[in-house]
């Protein structure tokens, strides 16, 4: 049976969803807390203190508090997946898989089957309905530098329609106040860790401790075919990467490509990075109304970096190029491209 008003809200142990949960409360919801399991304490024992927190939240705030074990689902869905694509000489964003295949659709099923009218979580985005065309539209969030919608593109617009982000219209240092003045003071330092199951961002130990990546030797080569030195294997490496190469060269030189055919990294100076064009496939778009013809829209190739202008050919439903304007730095293979209709997101894809 439906709970009129009730909203389920993805609770993490940070200041951002429990200062969400406080605002939803103020607006009158009835709100219940959700914790997501997923990474064992052992590998990151920030884990079970985010968990903690998360109980504690849910005390100080007088609502319910659920949780779900979802690890061993998480590392097949997301981690396993994380190794492998750097296996093949990509440079994925885990996040925004997780997002689409682990928190909105546990906490949409989870809503679903309890009665739930609406789904919650402290993202800094907006979801808006368009009365005209009678659906709903995600947007960015106020604070540019805190924003996230390049990280929910995959989300669909089903699941948008139930989701409320009680952050997107206010910035961070509105949230850190709002913590103080609250009472969770303890929480207003504390942000998420760029990717929760990396403790340090060492995504280079994962590889070799979890993902049983040998360093298997390859050849770094100049634009030119020439040999520069030996590698360590091309899962170690990134588009635009300048350190921890091991090269002494006399110039500044960047990964510009990774080859997994023949196990070579191309390395060349810094102008060598700028692309105009791109392709991008695994499409996802908010709106089952894709993008059909030549479009000009606005493109962001990777979380910390502005949307720039740019035309989108489509070339069937699994794959389009893309021009930019102006030539942009490090088209990275395996990160997104999100597209862009002024602050409205549309969709995206990944870059090949």
């Amino acid at each position: 049976m439906e709970k009129s008003n009730h909203v389920l809200i993805g609770l993490s142990g940070g200041v951002d969803s429990a200062v969400a949960s406080f605002l939803l409360k103020e607006k009158g919801f009835q709100v219940a807390g959700l914790y997501l399991h997923l990474i064992d304490e052992l590998e990151s024992p920030a884990s079970s203190n985010n968990r903690y927190l998360a109980q504690k939240v849910a005390q100080k705030l007088n609502i319910p508090f659920y949780e779900i074990d979802y690890r061993e689902e998480f590392y097949r869905i997301i981690i396993a997946d994380f190794i492998e694509q750097y296996r093949k000489g990509l440079t994925p964003n885990p996040c925004i898989f997780c997002n689409e295949k682990v928190k909105f659709k546990l906490l949409y099923d989870f809503a679903l089957k309890e009665g739930f009218t609406h789904i919650a979580t402290g993202h800094y985005v907006r979801v808006e309905k368009n009365e005209k065309e009678n659906r709903y539209i995600l947007k960015r969030g106020i604070d540019e530098k805190k924003e996230q919608s390049y990280f929910l593109y995959r989300i669909k617009e089903s699941i948008l329609s139930k989701c409320i982000f009680p952050l997107g219209s206010l910035r961070k240092e509105d949230v850190k106040r709002i913590a103080l003045e609250i009472g969770l003071a303890d929480y207003a330092e504390k942000d998420s860790q760029e990717i929760c199951f990396i403790p340090g961002n060492d995504y280079r130990k994962l590889l070799v401790e979890q993902g049983k990546i040998k360093k298997e030797e390859g050849y770094f080569l100049d634009s030119a075919g020439n040999i520069l030195g030996k590698h360590k294997g091309i899962s170690f490496y990134t588009v635009g990467q300048r350190r921890k190469t091991g090269l002494s060269l006399n110039s500044r030189k960047y990964v510009l490509k990774i080859s997994a055919q023949d196990n070579s990294v191309i390395i060349g100076n810094e102008g060598e990075l700028y692309k105009q064009e791109f392709e991008v496939t695994a499409l996802s778009f908010i709106s089952p109304n894709s993008i059909t013809k030549p479009t000009r829209l606005l493109v962001q190739i990777r979380y910390n970096t502005p949307p720039a202008r740019a035309v989108v050919y489509p070339y069937d439903e699994k794959k389009m190029k893309i021009t930019f304007d102006v030539a942009q730095r490090a088209i990275t293979p395996g990160q997104s491209a999100v597209f862009y209709d002024k602050d409205i997101v549309l969709g995206g894809g990944i870059i090949t």
